[in-house]
């Protein structure tokens, strides 16, 4: 029971994670951000990089698990696994790119 309860605190926390990250996006590509103050709506995706990504790797293990089960209903995990492969590689991107800037930009 424990283990149900941990992935399902993993898989909410995961789909905040990506909520954080949506929803200032779907914002921007409507309205246009304009410069660093409508920025600041990014924020909380910042700040929740690191429990995000680990929730988010442990919810998408858990999906393939899943969907190597192959019962009737595993077909459901298959665009959760997709959207958490999509979220770790941006966050992959994320910090090769900060790594990036920070070693060049001495």
């Amino acid at each position: 029971m424990l283990r149900k309860l941990g992935l399902a605190i993993s898989y909410f926390i995961a789909i905040v994670y990506i909520f954080s990250i949506l929803l200032p996006s779907l914002y921007c590509f409507q309205h246009g951000c304009r410069g660093p103050g409508e920025l600041d709506a990014f924020m909380p995706a910042f700040a929740l990089t690191p429990l995000g990504a680990i929730a988010t790797a442990f919810s998408l293990h858990n999906a393939i698990q899943q969907i190597r089960k192959r019962q009737s209903w595993s077909w459901a995990f298959w665009p959760l696994a997709i959207i958490f492969a999509i979220v770790l590689l941006g966050v992959i991107a994320l910090i090769a790119l900060f790594i990036y800037y920070t070693v060049s930009h001495r």
